[in-house]
């Protein structure tokens, strides 16, 4: 009989090991090649903007995805290879010629390498597909193109495959390596003690440095920044070593300090238990680091979705005005006769339509775009900073129904409820007006905000962005002493939601696009003034990115109109491609820990067997036996459970706190979900752990 006949042999035999191994690689190829084969379709390219940020966040995830991958198969490969240990010893000490094993092993390897490869490739094939169609059914009306396959999605998935045979290749390469019959024989049974005996003064270190690895890291940074407007650099990253330290000195002592105490027979009750532990403390604190790990990146993953979601439906809501656009009056505009023509087209009513004239102003202002060579922001106050647009009291009344009193020489900043000053913005930085037919200045002071979400120029109001209400006769001082920058209309109106709401959203978006002026087609950082006193390259002299046949893609617009029913529809639209990728992830991680988990229990087992069979043969029974399992396998799941889950839910608190100094009511409302979310994960983990438990049980015919 042939050694490939054998291995087949022993294959059927061992059918369980195989599975294992085969569920591992076919399920990272199945992901990988399914996030490959979306992210390279045109439903998602076309999505996604050409060199933007969202861009490179989703590649980034990507490479996340695949070590996520990477390490469960490692884990799994390396798992199978301790369970073929025994075989390949026995096969050694039988005089088998070392070459003609490792061919035989090679060769059986990469076969069942190969035919899962396949199957997971495949698989993903399946699984991108049916998730494209759901893509599409959830953003339906809002898709600008159909999931397809593409070639480049499936050299990729295969180069993936490919990286990973070569890996598994390697690994079993490495293990043949070794010389010693013995060493292979009794691979199954290695241990690696941990070397050192550490107290509690250990943990508290632990504890100082995984809180001192943040706090220098993110918070430091942050705060020195806000208070002292000094950036300190990339180089606070380096910081975040510190907490990984940490957190491997809290799984050291974890597992390796077990004192009497003032209870002595507990401590003589589980005192093989503890030494099992020191036996394999070093593996097993490597596992439970890299569980911690993948447990954080997964579930920051998971919080991305809930967090997003909430975030978006919160600015819709902000939003007074179902229509918001504005045009400058040398654009050939629709007219509020063409939008109720075109409304009555797709049977869409239009409630409440009203118009307002903004004047574009040259204005005084603050520059805070440069640090000198220390990292120190520089603020220079510039009489001709740049250019604001001002409405007159009565017309934002009309245009609010909100009653605005302002005196002449001092205005109200229309800005959003949630709005608020930070180092690069100050609501009263603009303290005069430019006016260019006298070449003087008329002084202006802050009087305070007015909230209206639908008058907001931009995101945030500030700056180049800036909109601001004055007296009526300000106003018409300002329109009779300025000329060179024309005049924008805006317009504000509502409607009801008919099946072709979309539709007319749609061709609205359509037309004013392609009725604009050459002046309106600009970024959305772009100022007139900025623009010729600055580089040609700069931000503020970008030309706008845009598409009007697609409004789903993101764009950089300062012009784009505020279409409700668009937003609703294309902000699902957007916010789908993030969800679907951070979803990939959050899976990738979650599973790799599933994984690293289970094989580290399947380690326990096998490392420990002989230990059993000795305790047993002196009289322990079962259930004790059992007990002393049941901790070795609680180590592996419940401290990297609670670090983890704990530790992202406090993490994504603090990044809430120190983006805006607060926490918001969006953020507040969020934080019960996440808790939930926690304690799910917290939840499954303890299935998993339960799962884990009774295999090994089983198999070491503890049951």
């Amino acid at each position: 009989m042939t050694l490939t006949k054998v291995w087949k042999k022993l294959r059927e035999r061992n059918w369980e090991q195989y599975r294992q191994f085969y569920f591992c690689v076919g399920f990272a190829v199945m992901l990988v090649s399914s996030y490959l084969l979306m992210l390279n379709s045109p439903l998602v390219q076309k999505t996604l903007p050409d060199g933007g940020d969202s861009r490179k966040q989703v590649y980034m995830m990507l490479c996340l995805a695949m070590v996520g991958c990477m390490i469960f198969v490692v884990y799994a490969a390396n798992l199978f290879l301790r369970y073929k240990s025994r075989e390949i010893g026995v096969f050694l000490a039988l005089g088998t010629d070392k070459g003609k094993l490792s061919k035989a092993l090679f060769a059986e390897l990469g076969k069942c390498t190969l035919v899962v490869s396949v199957v997971g490739l495949a698989a993903g094939g399946v699984v991108s597909f049916l998730v494209g169609k759901l893509f599409e059914a959830i953003a339906k009306g809002a898709a600008v193109s159909s999931f397809v396959f593409t070639g480049t999605g499936w050299l990729y998935g295969i180069l993936y495959t490919a990286v990973l045979f070569g890996v598994i290749m390697i690994l079993t390469a490495r293990f043949l390596k070794r010389s010693n019959i013995m060493d292979i024989l009794n691979e199954h049974r290695k241990q690696e003690p941990l070397k050192r005996q550490v107290s509690f003064s250990y943990l508290l270190t632990g504890i100082v440095l995984t809180v001192l690895g943040v706090v220098i890291g993110f918070v430091v940074p942050n705060v020195i920044a806000s208070v002292f407007h000094h950036w300190l650099g990339g180089w606070t990253n380096f910081f975040y070593i510190l907490t990984l330290w940490g957190l491997y000195r809290i799984m050291v002592y974890s597992v390796s300090c077990h004192k009497k105490g003032r209870n002595p027979q507990k401590y003589y009750k589980h005192l093989v238990s503890y030494g099992l532990l020191k036996f394999q403390g070093a593996s097993i604190v490597r596992n439970m680091l890299v569980i911690t790990l993948l447990l954080l990146g997964g579930m920051f993953a998971v919080f991305y979705t809930p967090s997003q979601m909430n975030s978006m439906n919160a600015s819709l809501d902000a939003y007074e005005a179902m229509y918001s656009y504005c045009y400058t009056e040398d654009a050939e505009e629709l007219s509020k006769n063409e939008v109720f023509a075109l409304a009555a087209d797709y049977g869409v009513q239009i409630l409440n339509y009203r118009e307002a004239e903004f004047l574009q102003v040259l204005g005084s202002g603050v520059d805070r775009d440069h640090m000198d060579e220390s990292g120190n922001l520089l603020e220079q106050y510039e009489k001709k900073h740049a250019v604001y647009e001002c409405i007159s009291a009565s017309q934002y009344e009309q245009m609010t129904g909100q009653k605005a009193s302002v005196e002449d020489g001092t205005y109200y900043m229309i800005q959003s409820e949630d709005a608020y000053e930070n180092v690069f913005n100050r609501f009263d930085d603009m303290d005069q007006i430019y006016l260019e037919r006298e070449d003087s200045y008329l002084p202006m002071e802050y009087q305070g905000n007015v909230i209206y979400q639908s008058l907001l120029n931009g995101d945030w109001g500030f700056d180049i962005n800036a909109r601001f209400v004055v007296s009526d006769g300000d106003y018409k001082k300002i329109a009779a002493h300025t000329m060179t920058y024309p005049r924008v209309k805006q317009v504000l109106f509502d409607s009801d939601k008919p099946e072709k709401a979309v539709e007319f959203n749609n061709e609205l978006y359509k037309i004013f696009a392609q009725r604009m002026s050459d002046s309106m087609k600009v970024g959305s950082n772009y100022d007139a003034y900025k623009a010729k006193t600055s580089e040609p390259d700069s931000m503020y002299a970008m030309e706008a990115i845009y598409d009007a046949d697609n409004p789903v893609k993101e764009s950089d617009w300062q012009y784009e109109p505020t279409l409700l029913v668009l937003k609703e529809k294309n902000g699902l639209m957007t916010y789908a491609v993030y969800l679907l990728i951070f979803l990939y992830v959050s899976v990738i991680c979650l599973a790799a820990v599933v994984v690293v988990a289970y094989a580290r229990s399947q380690s326990v087992g096998l490392s420990s067997r002989q230990v059993f069979e000795d305790l047993e043969k002196l009289g322990a029974d079962h259930g004790y036996l059992r007990r002393i399992l049941r901790s070795q396998i609680q180590k592996v799941y419940f401290l990297p459970t609670l670090v983890g889950g704990l530790g992202i839910l406090a993490f994504e608190i603090l990044m809430c706190q120190i983006n805006d100094g607060r926490l918001t009511k969006q953020e507040l409302k969020m934080l019960p979900v996440l808790a939930v979310i926690t304690l799910i994960m917290m939840a499954f983990q303890y299935l998993m752990y339960r799962a884990s438990l009774h295999k090994v049980q089983k198999e070491l015919s503890l049951l």
